[in-house]
Protein backbone atom coordinates (compact mmCIF):
# COMPACT_ATOMS: atom_id res chain seq x y z
CA UNK A 1 0.00 0.00 0.00
CA UNK A 2 1.32 3.43 -1.04
CA UNK A 3 0.40 6.04 1.89
CA UNK A 4 0.95 9.61 2.11
CA UNK A 5 1.45 10.68 5.50
CA UNK A 6 1.27 14.57 6.43
CA UNK A 7 2.41 16.24 9.52
CA UNK A 8 0.55 19.10 11.17
CA UNK A 9 -0.32 21.33 8.08
CA UNK A 10 -0.98 24.31 10.22
CA UNK A 11 -2.73 25.44 7.19
CA UNK A 12 -0.08 24.21 4.66
CA UNK A 13 -0.02 21.43 2.52
CA UNK A 14 3.16 20.03 0.68
CA UNK A 15 3.88 21.72 -2.83
CA UNK A 16 2.70 20.15 -6.31
CA UNK A 17 0.45 17.44 -3.90
CA UNK A 18 -1.16 17.00 -6.79
CA UNK A 19 1.95 15.50 -8.59
CA UNK A 20 2.99 13.84 -5.32
CA UNK A 21 0.01 11.93 -4.84
CA UNK A 22 -0.83 10.78 -8.57
CA UNK A 23 2.79 10.06 -9.84
CA UNK A 24 3.07 7.95 -6.56
CA UNK A 25 0.15 6.43 -7.02
CA UNK A 26 -1.19 7.12 -3.48
CA UNK A 27 -3.86 4.91 -1.96
CA UNK A 28 -4.47 6.41 1.07
CA UNK A 29 -3.57 9.93 3.42
CA UNK A 30 -2.50 10.04 6.29
CA UNK A 31 -2.40 13.27 8.43
CA UNK A 32 -1.31 13.42 12.58
CA UNK A 33 -3.57 16.71 13.12
CA UNK A 34 -3.61 20.08 13.77
CA UNK A 35 -4.78 21.49 10.72
CA UNK A 36 -5.60 24.89 11.57
CA UNK A 37 -3.11 27.70 11.02
CA UNK A 38 -0.85 28.73 14.20
CA UNK A 39 2.03 31.32 13.46
CA UNK A 40 5.42 30.53 13.71
CA UNK A 41 7.82 30.27 17.03
CA UNK A 42 7.43 31.96 19.71
CA UNK A 43 4.17 30.32 20.95
CA UNK A 44 3.19 33.84 22.58
CA UNK A 45 -0.09 35.63 22.20
CA UNK A 46 1.65 38.51 20.36
CA UNK A 47 2.32 36.27 17.57
CA UNK A 48 -1.36 36.24 16.95
CA UNK A 49 -1.72 40.43 16.19
CA UNK A 50 -1.94 40.57 12.30
CA UNK A 51 -4.40 37.29 12.36
CA UNK A 52 -7.39 38.41 10.99
CA UNK A 53 -10.65 37.20 12.36
CA UNK A 54 -11.67 34.00 11.11
CA UNK A 55 -8.63 33.30 9.17
CA UNK A 56 -7.85 30.09 11.74
CA UNK A 57 -11.15 28.29 10.72
CA UNK A 58 -10.81 29.45 7.00
CA UNK A 59 -7.58 27.74 7.11
CA UNK A 60 -9.00 24.50 8.48
CA UNK A 61 -11.93 24.08 6.08
CA UNK A 62 -9.51 24.65 3.04
CA UNK A 63 -6.77 22.21 3.52
CA UNK A 64 -9.21 19.51 4.76
CA UNK A 65 -11.55 19.94 2.17
CA UNK A 66 -8.13 20.04 -0.68
CA UNK A 67 -7.05 16.72 1.10
CA UNK A 68 -10.49 15.17 1.09
CA UNK A 69 -10.90 16.01 -2.27
CA UNK A 70 -8.70 13.08 -4.21
CA UNK A 71 -11.68 11.12 -2.70
CA UNK A 72 -8.93 8.42 -1.15
CA UNK A 73 -9.44 7.84 2.48
CA UNK A 74 -8.13 10.32 4.77
CA UNK A 75 -7.19 9.16 8.46
CA UNK A 76 -6.25 12.19 10.42
CA UNK A 77 -6.16 13.29 14.19
CA UNK A 78 -7.55 16.53 15.94
CA UNK A 79 -3.88 16.89 16.88
CA UNK A 80 -4.27 20.29 20.11
CA UNK A 81 -5.97 22.58 18.49
CA UNK A 82 -9.77 23.16 18.39
CA UNK A 83 -10.02 19.94 20.72
CA UNK A 84 -12.40 22.24 23.17
CA UNK A 85 -12.55 25.45 21.89
CA UNK A 86 -14.57 25.87 18.21
CA UNK A 87 -14.78 21.95 18.73
CA UNK A 88 -18.25 22.12 16.89
CA UNK A 89 -17.04 24.34 14.22
CA UNK A 90 -14.59 21.80 13.73
CA UNK A 91 -16.98 18.69 13.95
CA UNK A 92 -19.35 20.06 11.38
CA UNK A 93 -16.13 20.05 8.43
CA UNK A 94 -14.54 16.86 9.64
CA UNK A 95 -18.18 15.06 9.20
CA UNK A 96 -18.97 16.58 6.17
CA UNK A 97 -16.23 15.04 4.09
CA UNK A 98 -17.46 11.09 3.91
CA UNK A 99 -14.20 9.76 2.98
CA UNK A 100 -12.58 11.31 6.02
CA UNK A 101 -12.04 9.12 9.20
CA UNK A 102 -11.20 10.84 12.08
CA UNK A 103 -10.67 8.62 15.99
CA UNK A 104 -9.51 9.64 19.33
CA UNK A 105 -8.25 6.45 20.07
CA UNK A 106 -9.41 3.33 17.76
CA UNK A 107 -9.14 1.41 15.00
CA UNK A 108 -9.88 1.34 11.47
CA UNK A 109 -9.13 -0.97 8.67
CA UNK A 110 -7.82 -1.03 4.74
CA UNK A 111 -7.00 -3.34 2.60
CA UNK A 112 -6.50 -5.71 5.01
CA UNK A 113 -4.11 -3.44 6.96
CA UNK A 114 -4.95 -2.16 10.57
CA UNK A 115 -4.59 1.33 11.44
CA UNK A 116 -4.82 2.45 14.92
CA UNK A 117 -5.20 6.42 16.41
CA UNK A 118 -3.88 7.38 19.42
CA UNK A 119 -4.57 11.30 19.67
CA UNK A 120 -2.75 13.85 22.02
CA UNK A 121 -2.22 12.75 25.33
CA UNK A 122 -1.68 14.91 27.97
CA UNK A 123 1.19 13.24 30.23
CA UNK A 124 4.14 14.75 32.91
CA UNK A 125 6.55 13.71 30.27
CA UNK A 126 4.76 15.80 27.50
CA UNK A 127 4.68 18.92 29.32
CA UNK A 128 7.04 21.47 28.57
CA UNK A 129 7.00 22.69 32.17
CA UNK A 130 6.17 20.84 35.30
CA UNK A 131 3.27 22.29 36.12
CA UNK A 132 0.28 20.73 34.58
CA UNK A 133 -3.50 23.11 33.95
CA UNK A 134 -6.59 22.18 35.06
CA UNK A 135 -6.77 21.32 31.45
CA UNK A 136 -4.20 18.77 31.64
CA UNK A 137 -5.17 17.39 34.55
CA UNK A 138 -8.36 16.70 33.76
CA UNK A 139 -6.83 14.73 30.60
CA UNK A 140 -4.31 12.72 32.40
CA UNK A 141 -7.35 11.54 34.71
CA UNK A 142 -8.16 9.78 31.56
CA UNK A 143 -4.81 8.25 30.54
CA UNK A 144 -5.52 4.66 32.47
CA UNK A 145 -8.13 3.86 30.50
CA UNK A 146 -6.54 5.22 26.96
CA UNK A 147 -3.57 3.53 27.93
CA UNK A 148 -5.39 0.19 28.54
CA UNK A 149 -7.75 0.82 25.34
CA UNK A 150 -4.43 1.26 23.16
CA UNK A 151 -2.55 -1.69 24.05
CA UNK A 152 -6.05 -3.93 23.48
CA UNK A 153 -6.08 -2.28 20.21
CA UNK A 154 -2.28 -3.29 19.32
CA UNK A 155 -2.56 -6.31 21.24
CA UNK A 156 -5.16 -7.80 19.02
CA UNK A 157 -3.74 -6.10 15.61
CA UNK A 158 -0.42 -7.28 15.29
CA UNK A 159 1.56 -5.15 12.61
CA UNK A 160 -0.66 -2.55 12.63
CA UNK A 161 0.16 1.31 11.74
CA UNK A 162 0.00 3.64 14.67
CA UNK A 163 -1.07 7.18 13.65
CA UNK A 164 -0.16 9.30 17.08
CA UNK A 165 0.12 13.32 17.63
CA UNK A 166 2.75 12.65 20.20
CA UNK A 167 6.23 11.27 19.38
CA UNK A 168 6.93 8.89 21.73
CA UNK A 169 9.04 9.65 24.59
CA UNK A 170 12.82 9.79 23.88
CA UNK A 171 12.79 9.50 20.14
CA UNK A 172 12.32 12.24 17.49
CA UNK A 173 10.64 14.66 20.42
CA UNK A 174 13.04 17.13 21.56
CA UNK A 175 11.38 20.28 22.43
CA UNK A 176 13.14 23.70 21.88
CA UNK A 177 13.48 23.54 25.29
CA UNK A 178 16.22 21.00 24.82
CA UNK A 179 13.58 18.49 26.90
CA UNK A 180 12.27 15.82 25.86
CA UNK A 181 8.31 15.40 25.47
CA UNK A 182 7.27 12.77 24.33
CA UNK A 183 4.50 10.31 25.08
CA UNK A 184 5.36 7.70 27.95
CA UNK A 185 2.32 5.74 27.53
CA UNK A 186 2.89 5.34 23.54
CA UNK A 187 6.96 4.40 24.13
CA UNK A 188 5.79 1.10 26.53
CA UNK A 189 2.93 0.52 23.79
CA UNK A 190 5.77 0.55 20.61
CA UNK A 191 7.80 -1.62 22.78
CA UNK A 192 5.30 -3.89 23.89
CA UNK A 193 4.10 -4.72 20.70
CA UNK A 194 4.77 -5.62 17.03
CA UNK A 195 4.09 -2.50 15.25
CA UNK A 196 5.06 -1.74 11.43
CA UNK A 197 5.20 2.05 11.69
CA UNK A 198 4.42 4.98 14.15
CA UNK A 199 3.45 8.03 12.14
CA UNK A 200 3.27 11.13 14.72
CA UNK A 201 3.90 15.03 14.72
CA UNK A 202 3.34 17.88 17.61
CA UNK A 203 6.96 18.27 17.80
CA UNK A 204 7.67 20.32 15.15
CA UNK A 205 11.52 20.91 15.71
CA UNK A 206 12.06 17.47 16.49
CA UNK A 207 10.94 16.41 12.82
CA UNK A 208 12.85 13.22 11.92
CA UNK A 209 12.87 9.12 11.29
CA UNK A 210 13.94 6.73 14.30
CA UNK A 211 13.22 2.84 15.51
CA UNK A 212 12.45 1.25 17.85
CA UNK A 213 13.34 -2.72 17.73
CA UNK A 214 11.77 -3.00 13.46
CA UNK A 215 9.37 -0.25 14.06
CA UNK A 216 9.92 2.76 12.13
CA UNK A 217 8.79 6.09 13.53
CA UNK A 218 8.35 9.43 11.64
CA UNK A 219 8.28 12.46 13.65
CA UNK A 220 6.43 14.45 9.90
CA UNK A 221 7.02 17.89 10.71
CA UNK A 222 4.65 20.68 10.13
CA UNK A 223 3.78 22.96 7.38
CA UNK A 224 3.61 21.03 4.13
CA UNK A 225 5.74 18.26 5.14
CA UNK A 226 5.25 14.73 4.34
CA UNK A 227 6.49 11.59 3.68
CA UNK A 228 5.36 8.85 0.88
CA UNK A 229 5.80 5.19 2.40
CA UNK A 230 5.02 2.16 0.49
CA UNK A 231 4.21 -0.67 3.20
CA UNK A 232 4.23 -3.60 1.03
CA UNK A 233 8.27 -3.05 0.17
CA UNK A 234 8.70 -0.86 3.95
CA UNK A 235 10.36 1.73 2.28
CA UNK A 236 10.61 5.52 1.66
CA UNK A 237 9.53 6.43 -1.74
CA UNK A 238 9.79 10.10 -1.11
CA UNK A 239 9.66 12.54 1.76
CA UNK A 240 10.71 16.61 2.06
CA UNK A 241 12.16 16.46 6.06
CA UNK A 242 14.79 13.99 6.37
CA UNK A 243 18.51 15.40 6.26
Amino acid sequence: MRILALGDPHSKLPKNLDKIIFKNKIELIICVGDWAFTPEKPWIEKSWKNVKKGYVEKTYKEVVDKVCSYKLPVLTLRGNMFMTKKKHFADRILRKNKNLINKFTGKYSFDNQSFIFFDVNYELSTLRDDKPSNFNRRRMGKNKTREIKLNKLLKENPNSILIAHNPPYGYVDKAYTGKNVGSEILLTAIKKHKLKYVFCGHIHEAKGKAKIGKTIIYNLGYHGDYAVVDTAKNKLLESNFLK
